[in-house]
């Protein structure tokens, strides 16, 4: 369609070609806003939408659109589809224009649409040009938001007292960001220290000056001075060790710093010299196997007890240490079943035992017992009716029993101590977190709030679960020596047992010795006086003597014939048993075991 313009001089004359405009704000993406994915379709929403046409392309500009993009509205108006099936990644938020890419729309003619403008000065015919001159800006048409992993920025300043607040002020014409090397991953924590900032990264931890930087002089040596700069020079620390991707395993007390590179298989120290793998006091094999089975690594520092608490998320179950203490054990009706014995359980538990009894909603307690437990598959001494998903209790007759069971668990809690520079001890309970306040330890289980060490409290009790004391400990002092173990004594308060002792044979067998009662719970009264089926106390120690089980498998050996087990080396386990002297639980009661020692000779073989 042609125009026909009246004007005095041709050629001081420019005709402009405006397109009609409009904006509009897109309300969602295909995917999250913090993540979002190229698609050739987005949702807008304008009221300035409401002139456009859905039957005419249009040209789109804004963030995260490509160049020379058109795109079509729906009939609604609501929804975008850019033509040739381009994808472009857009962002929710964010605010597009629409321009025409024809002067015409629908047959009419906008306003707005075209310009007459004089390109001469003072209109005169052949007088200088009107030119644009320089521009003093420019448009960056794949503007977008950019992930920069390795950096850092810092906003302007906040101050209280004149009541500047610049912390939403981040100038680009100031040098505001302090960069790290990419090639060691991501930042994963930051922790301000005094005057420095310490940076861990994936695979690299660093070291930056705040508010000063560094200068050298002639001969190489690093001086410090006052600069007008947030984050001064990063220095790495020495060791290709980082915190991986588990922030959440930083601790910190005093000028010690502790955390965990998950993808070397090792926990870390960070002190004033340098980082220490404390991982590998004694401890290597169990952190390189179970530390690439961690769902998450949380860390915390225990101040009452001056321990690193870490505990380990794991994504399969292992084997808790041996115990003889037996707990209620929760557990799922796989296939329901009516008057039979036997009843299948949805998952396999070892942890039942032949003695425990059965308890639903319709059962008394104490009136079915297990009598066969193989798998998953449990029988019972009863006839009893379930139906599958049914929740069932197995409880124990007495609270301690006595064959060792090792409870599975999907959790590791264990202790370092700076003390005696090694891992201390593992504990039996699940925190979500957990952190010190006051010289207090306090803890998250499901919500709840639980504060740790108070006198009050019944010991070796959390989340109102009981958990027995147990140590295991290896007799090798002469390792070149085959060894028979007559006698065992131990220093510390009263009825600890030994509930399981043996010493490797051959490769596939073991001696094993008979379990040592505690001098409480295996004492008994014959003819007046007071006798110990177990440990006795004898000048404020416990000895008891090691009797070999009748292991008729191996050939030559037989409780019959020898007491005491031989070996190189032998392995007991103790355990504590919170009994007072009238044989009444007692949970309140302090457990103490300074030592542990064997009597043993050369054995004559």
């Amino acid at each position: 369609m042609a125009v026909t313009l009246r004007v005095k001089y041709f050629n001081t004359i420019i005709l402009r070609q405006e397109p009609y405009l409009a904006t509009s704000v897109t309300t969602a993406c295909s995917t999250s806003a913090s993540a979002p994915a190229e698609s050739n379709t987005i949702n807008v929403t304008s009221s300035t939408l409401s002139a456009l046409s859905s039957s005419v392309s249009y040209a789109i500009s804004g963030p995260g659109v490509k160049d020379n993009t058109t795109g079509q509205l729906n009939g609604g108006k609501t929804v975008l589809t850019f033509d040739d099936s381009v994808k472009c990644k857009i962002e929710k938020g964010v605010t597009l224009t629409f321009s025409s890419t024809t002067p015409y729309v629908n047959n009419t003619f906008p306003k707005n649409e075209w310009h007459v403008e004089e390109s001469r000065i003072k209109c005169v015919f052949n007088e200088n040009n009107i030119d644009h001159g320089k521009k003093a800006f420019i448009v960056d048409k794949k503007y977008n938001r950019k992930h920069r992993e390795n950096s850092m920025i810092y906003s302007g300043i906040f101050n209280s007292r004149t009541s500047v607040n610049n912390t939403n002020q981040f100038s680009i014409a100031e040098n505001i960001t302090k960069s790290v090397d990419l090639a060691y991953g991501s930042i994963q924590k930051l922790y301000a220290e005094d005057t420095n900032l310490l940076i861990f990264q994936e695979n690299k931890v660093n070291g930056a000056l705040i508010d000063k930087d560094a200068i050298f002089t002639a001969e190489g040596g690093g001086l410090s001075t006052t600069a007008k700069v947030v984050i001064g020079q990063i220095t790495p620390y020495l060791g290709e060790f980082g915190i991986g991707k588990n922030p959440e395993s930083f601790a910190v007390f005093g000028f010690r710093k502790y955390f965990v590179d998950k993808d070397r298989g090792s926990v870390l120290r960070l002190s004033r010299d340098g980082i220490t793998e404390i991982s590998s006091y004694g401890m290597r094999n169990f952190f390189r196997n179970h530390l690439d089975q961690c769902n998450s690594i949380r860390g915390y520092y225990d101040i009452h007890s001056r321990n690193y608490v870490l505990n380990l998320k794991l994504n399969k179950f292992v084997k808790q240490n041996k115990q003889t203490f037996l707990d209620t054990i929760q557990a799922s009706i796989l296939n329901s079943v009516t008057d039979s014995k036997k009843i299948v359980l949805s998952t396999s538990s070892n942890t039942v035992q032949p003695g425990y009894f059965i308890q639903t909603g319709k059962i008394k307690n104490f009136s079915n017992r297990v009598t066969e437990v193989n798998g998953n598959t449990v029988t019972l001494t009863n006839n009893i009716s379930v139906t599958a998903g049914d929740n069932v209790s197995f409880m124990p007759s007495s609270t301690f029993g006595v064959v060792p069971v090792e409870p599975l668990i999907d959790y590791k809690t264990l202790t370092f101590s700076d003390k005696v520079n090694g891992w201390s001890s593992f504990l039996t309970y699940n925190p979500s977190f957990g952190g010190s306040l006051n010289n207090s330890l306090y803890t998250f289980d499901k919500g709840d709030l639980y504060k740790h060490h108070e006198p009050s409290q019944d010991r070796n009790t959390f989340y109102g679960s009981f958990q027995p004391s147990t140590i295991t400990v290896v007799s090798n002092q002469n390792p070149s020596l085959v060894k028979h173990y007559k006698t065992v004594n131990y220093e510390g308060t009263n009825n600890w047992k030994v509930i399981n002792m043996t010493s490797p044979a051959e490769d596939d067998q073991d001696y094993n010795a008979y379990p040592i009662p505690g001098n409480i719970a295996g004492r008994y009264f014959q003819e007046g006086a007071v006798k110990f089926a177990g440990f006795t106390p004898l000048e404020k120690k416990y000895y008891a003597n090691i009797i070999i089980k009748d292991t008729t498998s191996i050939t030559g050996i037989s409780s019959l014939t020898t007491t005491g087990v031989k070996g190189f080396f032998t392995e007991a386990t103790f355990e504590h048993e919170p009994l007072n002297n009238d044989k009444t639980l007692n949970k309140k009661k302090k457990a103490e075991l300074f030592s542990i020692g064997f009597n043993y000779e050369q054995s004559l073989y």
